[in-house]
């Protein structure tokens, strides 16, 4: 393409010629004296570089040397000449200027110099000779082109046409403003609403601290009485130590006849002093037991180290049926990510844990509720920030009774600055199978890879989501099933050559405003976990035929507490699993 000329780009060699001869008569007409002169008028010739100058045509290469004199910048000399006073020359350089200026204007083609720009390519923007039209700016290259005489037309209609372009600019800033005015005063009653909303929440809240504080305080109050009363207990029974203890310390003055019998009472009074230093000693033990924790209680599900979690659990995923993994986000308080082994029948049955350390403190924590099932082993999968972690548990014949290894691979089609949102492991059937799909934080896309961290494909889901985050995500074969946080249903779409939407998944009327937090293809058909708004979270676990078509409720709850909502839902054959914040189960069959 070629590029849009200026004035005085191009010059003919004769131009040039006729330059240097205008200032080779300059030259003639210049003294000594004026040539040192209009060395000084030039700021960019240096003090050292001026003495040097002794005649015009050193003047000159200097001044040609700092761009400041050509055959199309004269105007400065010019001015200094007139400056001056030095008029002979000053005409000759003004004579050479108006012989030459029409020629030496005319805009030539930079590929064909014999040419002048008589054409202007729109499509290009840029000005264009004929032989540019014919070889460059053509049909072929659906170039549009006109004469640059009809430049000043395209201007008028171009000139219409923004015209156009601004009265429609206008009138979509206008509804831009009204619509703003709305959202500013939607948001206002939103957040008075909620405002409202948290208010009678805190009450309530308030309510039920003061009630635990009332009952904690009772159990306090139960424990000091029931304190005070075994220490009298303690005490009374050191008393009556004591009053035996002295008893036999008389022998220590009794004077002996050193007779059998003598022997016989010293005997007995070792025995019992003996006894006595038993007691004491375990009354000693006793009372060293400092309380510390008068209010102590087991947490469910925390195993058998007895320990409270202070993570953040972030799901459930089910190895055998009774054998539950529980993920905990614990990197604020110890580093990493918290796998934890646990019986979902028996809340105090903990089989084994491992806290994986992770570098990265700030991306969210995502899991899949579902394990990949390869080399005759389960496999399970979280992701944090760019990394996908793989969970290869010991398997020992009966159970997974430790961990094995945890391998991580770093996905690097996650654009900078954002992190994978949703992770799901594919498992069609009972065949094995070591693949997953991820979403991430700013791309409408999910992506299947392997194990390997190797992309199997792109799935391109913009035309059905409103937002880039999918929140969850499940998928079989072909079908994915979305969860995404501008619907309140779940989208089913298919890639079968092409994608498509195949519907979404309904609710029946009475289940009307619950929204879906959480999916798992079982191999045959999907579990969607659904929750309402409000204090009081009413929860069902429903299921769907493959094609997305409603079967029933198979299992609902309640929770009134944060602490007692549901996380996610998993399965393992026909036993489904719904695993509480506070690291409950519920278990039913579907």
């Amino acid at each position: 393409m070629l590029n849009k000329a200026s004035p005085f780009i191009m010059t003919s060699s004769s131009n040039t010629s006729q330059f240097r001869l205008a200032l080779l008569r300059v030259s003639e007409v210049l003294t000594k004296e004026n040539v040192q002169d209009l060395a000084f008028l030039c700021e960019d010739i240096s003090p050292a570089r001026r003495e040097l100058i002794t005649n015009a045509r050193e003047l000159f290469a200097a001044l040609q040397g700092h761009d400041l004199l050509n055959e199309r910048k004269v105007n400065v000399l010019i001015d200094w000449l007139d400056e001056l006073r030095l008029l002979e020359a000053s005409t000759l350089l003004k004579e050479y200027r108006t012989r030459y200026y029409h020629e030496a204007s005319i805009e030539r083609c930079l590929d064909h110099e014999d040419q002048t720009m008589q054409y202007f390519c729109l499509s290009c923007v840029s000005k264009i000779c004929p032989d540019c039209r014919y070889s460059g700016h053509n049909p072929k290259t659906h170039c549009e082109v006109i004469k640059l005489s009809e430049i000043s037309d395209q201007v008028s209609k171009h000139h219409q046409n923004l015209i156009q372009e601004i009265e429609s600019a206008e009138t979509s800033s206008l509804s831009a403003k009204k619509f703003w005015k709305e959202k500013k005063d939607s948001l206002g009653n939103a957040r008075q609403h909620r405002r409202a909303k948290i208010n009678e929440e805190c009450l309530l809240r308030l309510e039920n601290v003061e009630k635990l504080k009332r009952d904690l305080t009772q159990e306090v109050d139960r424990k000091e009485v029931s304190d005070q009363k075994q220490l009298l207990e303690d005490i009374h029974e050191i008393q009556i130590l004591d009053k035996e203890l002295e008893r036999l310390a008389k022998l220590k003055k009794k004077k002996t006849e050193k007779s059998s019998h003598d022997l016989q009472e010293m005997i007995e009074g070792m025995k019992k002093i003996k006894s006595l230093r038993n007691q004491l000693d375990q009354q000693n033990e006793k009372l060293k037991v400092k309380p510390v924790d008068l209010l102590y209680r087991k947490i469910p599900n925390d195993g058998t180290f007895c320990s409270i979690t202070v993570g953040m659990l972030i799901g459930s995923v089910s190895l055998r049926a009774d054998q539950l993994l529980h993920i905990l986000d614990e990197r604020q308080s110890s580093g990493g990510v918290l796998l934890t082994c646990v019986d979902p029948k028996d809340s105090s049955k903990e089989y084994w844990r491992h806290l994986e350390k992770v570098d990265n403190h700030d991306d969210p924590v995502v899991m899949s509720n579902r394990s990949m099932f390869d080399d005759a082993r389960h496999h399970i999968i979280f992701a944090v920030g760019k990394s996908v972690f793989i969970v290869n548990p010991h398997w020992n014949g009966s159970l997974y009774d430790s961990l094995e290894s945890v391998s991580s691979l770093v996905i690097g089609e996650v654009p900078g600055g954002s992190w994978i949102t949703s992770i799901a492991a594919h498992r069609p059937n009972k065949d094995p199978n070591d693949e997953f799909i991820i979403s991430t934080s700013c791309d409408h896309s999910i992506r299947e890879y392997n194990i390997s961290g190797y992309v199997l494909r792109v799935i391109d889901t913009r035309h059905f989501v409103r937002f880039n985050a999918i929140f969850s995500v499940a998928y079989c074969h072909d079908f994915f099933a979305i969860i995404d946080r501008g619907f309140g249903d779940v989208i089913l779409i298919r890639e079968y050559g092409r994608i498509r939407q195949s519907g979404t998944f309904r609710l029946p009327s009475a289940m009307s405003g619950m929204l879906p937090i959480n999916i798992i293809w079982t191999g045959f058909t999907w579990l969607v976990l659904y929750i309402s708004e409000g204090v009081e979270k009413e929860w069902k676990v429903v299921h769907y035929k493959e094609s997305g078509e409603f079967v029933e409720v198979c299992y609902k709850g309640t929770s009134s507490n944060e602490m007692g909502v549901p996380i996610c839902v998993t399965q393992f054959q026909n036993t489904g699993y719904v695993t509480l914040a506070n690291t409950n189960v519920r278990i039913f069959r579907y």
